[in-house]
């Protein structure tokens, strides 16, 4: 007499969800059962905030906090001192047009690769940015050079628009005073940003910047001894430019007539759209400023 086979059980569906055997549930914290459900509501925002950190931790790694800390460092610095003189609206203002002056020359280094240090400020005098590496041609400095200023120039149109929509008289003086600084900025000497931007042109028009500069020395009109002492460390490298008779790195690119010629009139385009700028700006803020009764009797 043969034996029944066996019945052997049907074979069970694997397990939804976590495996008990391999993954234990992390006990509730006794603090979080005292409070019920806002324990509940809290351990959930708390493991919120954990996969938020976690996320954000490889972006500030990326940004590299010590930039960005001795940027706004040196800003806030810059702030202080300005608010002393001016008040502090005006100099956060200031400051900001200043930080969009310097952004024009990251950007611009950064499209041709070149690493450039975090802006720096200097209270009384500007701020400025340092080339890690040096570019392969005047062509590449001209245009980091011009980067600057062309932003600027973006800063005090926002500036100028901003008084036109709300009639506030600081934006205007801020559109004036952006519109002067970036003009200055265009002198073409040594370590303005003219002085990068001419290098492409010719570098013997840094021979009229100096003359122009010492016009303005002899004249009380520069008064800063940080550009003085910054235009005599650069003379070597001038006066090296100008026997070479090109402003291009040894060894390097050299820059095209179709170059020299392209700088040459964003150049001078840019001079004379920021001269406009600055008289345009002076006229309306003369005419804002001038006693209600004395533009009344004007227009009649």
């Amino acid at each position: 007499m043969s034996e029944a086979p066996p019945i052997l059980d049907p074979p069970q569906p694997p397990p939804i969800g976590p495996d008990p055997h391999n993954h234990e549930e992390k006990p509730t914290p006794s603090w979080a059962k005292k409070l019920g459900p806002l324990g509940t509501f809290l351990l959930v925002v708390a493991a919120k905030a954990k996969t938020v950190f976690a996320f954000l931790l490889p972006a500030l790694k990326f940004l590299k906090l010590g930039k960005v800390l001795l940027t706004s460092s040196t800003m806030l610095l810059s702030i202080v001192v300005y608010s002393a003189l001016f008040g502090w609206k005006f100099a956060v203002g200031f400051v900001v047009c200043i930080f969009v002056h310097e952004m024009g020359h990251v950007l611009a280094a950064k499209y041709y690769g070149i690493p450039v240090s975090a802006p720096v400020f200097i209270p009384l005098f500007g701020a400025l940015i340092l080339q890690k590496r040096s570019a392969k041609s005047a062509w590449i400095e001209a245009v980091i050079g011009i980067g600057g200023p062309l932003a600027g120039t973006v800063s005090a149109l926002a500036c100028w628009a901003i008084f036109q929509t709300t009639g506030n008289v600081l934006f205007l003086g801020l559109a004036y005073t952006a519109f002067f600084l970036n003009l200055f900025n265009m002198t073409p000497i040594f370590p303005l940003d003219g002085g990068w931007i001419v290098g492409a042109i010719s570098p013997y028009l840094w021979a009229v910047g100096l003359v122009l500069m010492l016009a303005m020395l002899f004249t009380g009109h520069m008064t800063n001894p940080m550009i003085i002492v910054l235009i005599l460390m650069s003379l070597p490298r001038v006066w090296a430019a100008l026997k070479r008779g090109t402003a291009d790195p040894e060894g390097g690119e050299q820059t095209t007539p179709t170059q020299k010629w392209t700088m040459g009139f964003a150049y001078v385009g840019l001079c004379a759209f920021l001269l406009w700028g600055m008289a345009i700006t002076h006229d309306i803020g003369t005419q804002e400023l001038r006693p209600r009764g004395t533009q009344v009797a004007a227009l009649r």
